[in-house]
């Protein structure tokens, strides 16, 4: 199944929090637009980069009604440690087996360094389930566009 495309329907999915709490995008909708943040790995320089950048968004975020989950394949104990040590205040999803990431079409190939991870991409999902927003670029080193993430929140 390809990246789900702006216009189009976003796969639903249940993973846990670092919490070890389920969560389901279709119930996080319910509440407002939701960011949805795959990044390829806790404790990487870029993935914390870009945590840290996130953090710093949150208020904005909030004032918009806007919820962020941030997924990778790490563990949920993996997420809870790097939580604990970043402060990140939203939640991060576990996908270990990689199903969410294979699903949006996000899964690093056998060729990439790190294979088996998710790419960095960044969607925002509106309440009826349909993307309004991707960012998905050619190489997972890249940081999202931040501004434009703001910018289409805004437009919404």
């Amino acid at each position: 199944m390809p990246t789900p495309q702006v216009g189009e329907r976003a796969p639903d999915f249940v993973l846990p929090e670092a919490s070890n709490e389920m969560v389901r995008l279709s119930e996080e909708v319910r509440h407002g637009p939701v960011v949805i943040a795959f990044y390829p790995t806790d404790w990487g320089m870029i993935c914390t980069m870009e945590m840290k950048r996130f953090m710093e968004m949150l208020d904005e975020l909030h004032r918009l009604g806007v919820r962020l989950l941030a997924i990778s394949v790490n563990t949920v104990t993996s997420h809870r440690m790097w939580k604990m040590h970043l402060g990140i205040e939203f939640p991060l999803l576990s996908d270990p087996d990689g199903d969410v990431v294979r699903t949006y079409d996000l899964l690093l190939g056998e060729t990439e360094l790190m294979r088996g991870r998710s790419t960095r991409a960044v969607l925002i999902v509106d309440r009826d389930m349909i993307v309004r927003y991707l960012w998905k670029p050619p190489h997972p080193h890249l940081h999202p566009d931040y501004d434009g993430i703001l910018q289409a929140l805004k437009a919404l």
